[in-house]
């Protein structure tokens, strides 16, 4: 799987080397408002993402954005003692957006990701315990958003990934039946070196 993942980032790269006088690159972070499916959660992880992007212009209404995070996310529930519980997955995400601008400023997008798993803990009254068995190490998504770019360069996006990828192994403990998958809203801003 890193193999698919590291194939990926190549292959969007050399396709930027090709293409340079398109390419813009940029730095991008923000909140994180996840979710993980059937982990009996009444409440969201908030955290936080950060990372690079590279905007590749096929034409003056579409473009690609091949973007790599550091990307916290998981789950929080209250457990049988009524004692808070969160689930902190965190991944290097590299998602590939497909954008179609409405107008110079604003675009919508959609595409999709890959995940690989860096870490995951449950963390219980100032305690943390290492879970980085119980869930796989890559994860699938899709998603789509919109962003706005200022005319100074620096802009604001939302966008909403949803997981594809079952990511709790079979037969772990603390999760109940059925596919967990990551969901994940984010709200962030970017700058563009032009």
């Amino acid at each position: 799987m890193k193999k698919v993942c590291l194939l990926a980032v190549a292959a969007c790269l050399t396709f930027a080397a090709n293409a340079q006088k398109n390419v813009t690159f940029g730095v991008k972070g923000g909140l994180n408002i996840a979710n993980v499916s059937n982990t009996s959660s009444d409440a969201t992880r908030t955290s936080g993402f950060a990372g690079g992007l590279a905007q590749i212009e096929i034409n003056e209404n579409w473009s690609v954005q091949p973007e790599i995070m550091f990307s916290g996310q998981g789950f929080k529930y209250n457990d049988i003692a009524r004692r808070e519980i969160t689930g902190a997955i965190n991944y290097i995400n590299v998602p590939v957006m497909v954008q179609y601008y409405l107008i110079p400023e604003f675009n919508l997008e959609a595409g999709a990701q890959v995940g690989i798993k860096v870490g995951a803990k449950y963390k219980r009254n100032g305690d943390s315990n290492n879970v980085n068995s119980d869930f796989t190490t890559a994860d699938f998504g899709l998603g789509f958003g919109c962003a706005y770019e200022f005319p100074i360069h620096l802009g604001i996006s939302a966008r909403y990934m949803f997981g594809i990828t079952d990511i709790a192994k079979a037969g772990v403990a603390n999760l109940s039946d059925g596919a967990q998958r990551n969901s994940v809203a984010q709200i962030g801003v970017f700058y563009k070196f032009r």
